[in-house]
Formats: structure tokens, sequence, C-alpha cells
């Protein structure tokens, strides 16, 4: 519908001259998506004042106006927020997004954001939303800038993570996206901590135990590892204040690296599993059980790149022992048994793509349990074991003519 305001200035009684003024308004621009909008009325000289929900930025302009002459436009076209590569939040609170939330982010992109708050104060960082394509698009969580080399954290992957504190008042996230597959990515609340008078919980280490609780200045905490394992890192830690900053000192154990294991039982993990573990890592494990006792090994978990990165597992105590395989991928292996009493171990990455890694158990064939006999014969010169559904624990042969005793848990 089009509204006219007609005028008329008769000049003679006979006169009908005069002219007719446009009342028609500009056309609703609509409202930016993820965003907002200030005025409902969009006749000529009426404004319109936009702005963005927490997290997106105003890509355009923040006003516009509806102009008159012979056909109304508004000044300018309706804006755009956007999630931006990286972001500068200098404020108490507020949301970071990965590029393009909660469509898809791009590939092959590095996206730095790095969070302030007041001297004294740390940062909580809670995760809304993450969705990364696992060990690939790798978000990492530095205290203070990466510099300092204090990561808190490496994340990929679907799982929403737990929170993170910082013990200095500067968080950078650092967001790394390689060239194949993307995804919706992430949204993260940040908030400015109360000030900071404790060092934050250095965590109890895998197949390990931590003695004692205090995280105040001068507490101390003692970590012990389970039989068969080997601490990597300082046993004794200690919280230290400088100025405004709480950590411990020296740095909390970090995932081992290799180790010598010589438990009747345990479970071996790749570095900082179940995140993606570092790149160009070389450890080694070696397993050694009771003597006359053999090792199992079962893979509960097991996903590295395949190609690139391998686990080698030896028959005997070192690298220069019988190779049983070499394994890449995410296909879970099938048990692998020892033929002695050690087993060696080999994990090598390469430089650029990690995945999740692996977590395995070993056990030693070592509880006899319940034992029963049964006779088995050469046949063509070769040994006819009959395993039916059990595992063996422990073999005893002897030759007795043709005949082989075998000793072997029910």
């Amino acid at each position: 519908m089009h509204l006219y305001l007609l005028l008329y200035f008769p000049l003679h009684p006979s006169d009908e001259v005069g002219f007719k003024y446009n009342l028609e308004p500009c056309e609703d621009p609509g409202i930016p998506q993820f965003g907002n909008r200030i005025g409902f009325n969009f006749g000529v000289g009426d404004t319109l004042t936009f702005s963005c929900s927490s997290g997106y930025r105003l890509e355009g302009t923040l006003e516009i106006i509806c102009l008159g002459g012979g056909r109304r436009v508004w000044s300018a076209p309706l804006p755009r927020c956007v999630a931006e590569c990286g972001a500068s939040a200098t404020n108490n609170e507020g949301i970071l997004l990965s590029p393009n939330y909660p469509l898809n982010y791009e590939n092959n992109h590095e996206c730095i954001y790095s969070i302030q708050v007041q001297a004294g104060k740390g940062i909580n960082i809670s995760f809304l939303a993450f969705d990364t394509e696992a060990s690939h698009d790798i978000l990492r969580v530095w205290d203070g800038p990466p510099e300092n080399e204090m990561l808190l954290k490496e994340i990929s992957g679907s799982l929403i993570p737990e929170g993170i504190h910082s013990t200095l008042n500067i968080v950078t996230i650092q967001f790394d996206t390689d060239f194949y597959i993307s995804k919706s990515g992430f949204a993260i609340q940040f908030s400015k901590l109360q000030e900071t008078t404790a060092c934050r919980d250095p965590g109890v280490p895998m197949n390990g135990t931590r003695n004692g609780d205090g995280r105040e200045p001068g507490d101390t905490v003692i970590f012990q590892c389970d039989p068969g394992y080997e601490l990597q890192g300082d046993e004794r830690i200690t919280c230290i204040q400088v100025e405004n900053r709480y950590f411990w000192q020296p740095s909390p154990p970090v995932s081992p690296c290799g180790g010598n294991l010589t438990g009747s039982s345990g479970f071996i993990l790749s570095p900082n599993f179940p995140h993606p573990y570092p790149h160009s890592r070389d450890c080694d494990w070696s397993i050694t059980v009771n003597n006359d006792y053999v090792i199992s090994l079962a893979f509960i978990s097991f996903s590295i790149e395949p190609n690139y990165d391998f686990l080698y597992i030896y028959d005997g105590p070192d690298s220069n022992s019988p190779l049983i395989g070499s394994f890449q991928d995410s296909k879970l292996p099938e048990r692998i048994e020892s033929s002695s009493n050690n087993m060696h171990l080999a994990f090598r990455s390469d430089g650029s793509v990690s995945f999740t890694g692996f977590h395995l158990e070993y056990k030693d064939l070592s509880d006899f349990g319940h034992n029963t006999i049964d006779l088995c014969i050469f046949i063509d010169r070769s040994l006819h074991i009959c395993r039916r559904q059990y595992q063996f624990q422990r073999i005893v042969t002897a030759l007795l003519g043709k005949i082989i005793l075998i000793v072997k848990s029910s």
C-alpha cells in the first residue's frame, strides 16, 4: 500500500495547482542473526540501532537511518554479527566462539584468543559447547602467554571438557585447524575469579597416589606410583607464592613417556591419554614379570595416526628382540602373549598430526588357581596343544617318550 499526502495551493478559484508528498516508509530491514535491534519505526528520519550477542562482533554500521526522497532506502545495509578467528577480551566475563560458530569453522586456521583481567585475579574457563575433529583440530589453553610454557589443557574431539582455572590474570587460547574436516567448534564462557590465594589442583597421577591436599603457600604434596611404575617428574612439590601468582615448584608430574614396569599387572597409556599425544616423541616401555611366567597384553583403546606414528611390540627385553608386530591406525588389535617374562614396547610419533593414543593392560600369567592335567601328543613331529576355551597360565613340558604333560589353568 502506498501512502501520499496531497497539498494544494490554488492561485485562482478555477486552479487546481499543488503537489503530493510520498509518506511510504522504508522496508523492514530485519534483525541480524545472533544480534539485536533497537527501534521499530521505519519512517523518514527514523533510526535503528543494532548490537550483537556476546561472543560476536558487529560487522557493518551500528545505526541506519531511513532516508527521504523519491525512493525510501536505509542509509546502510543491515549489519552482520560474526564470530571471528581470535579475539582480545579485557572485561571480567564474556563468551569466546570458534570462527563462524555455530556453523563449521574454516580449515587451515590458527586463532589466538587472549583474556586479561585485573592483576592478582584468576580466570575461570567453562565450556558451553565443544566439537572439533579429534586429534586434528586442537584447542590449547595456556596460563599466561604461550612463551611461559604453562599449558593448562590440550583438547580435541566431541566431549565437553571440564572447567579450567588459571593461576595468572591472563589466559591465552590457541585454536589450530588442519586442511580437512571441520565441525561446529566451541563456545567458551570466561569469568574473573576472586583473588587467587592458592595453587591449582595438581591432580593425581595415573597408576599412582597423592599424599596431601593442601594448596596454600608452603603446602607440600607427595606423589607415589603403584608397584611396577616409575614417576615421571618430582616426588615432592610445594605451593609457592610470588607476588600475586601461586604455582607449584617444581611442576606436578606429567604423563609418563615410557618406563620400566615390574608389577604383575598394570596399565600403559600414551602420553596425555585420553587427549592427543605430543608430537615427535620416542617412548619405550619394558615389562618384566617373574621368571617362568609370560605376559598377556590387551588393547583397551587404540588410535594413532596411520603410516606416520607406530607402536612396535617386541618379544623380549629390548628392541633387539623378535618383533611381535607393528601397530597403527584405529583398529583395535587382538590380545598378545609373550614367550618369556619380558616384553618391550616402543612408541614413535612424528612432528605433525596426533591422535588420542592407546590404553593397554598387561598381566602376568601366574595365577594357577585350579589346575587340570591334559595329555597331548606329537603329531608329525609337531606339538599339538588343545587350548579349549581356557587361557594358558603356565606351560610345563616334560618329554616322556612321545607324551607331553601340559599344565594349564581351568
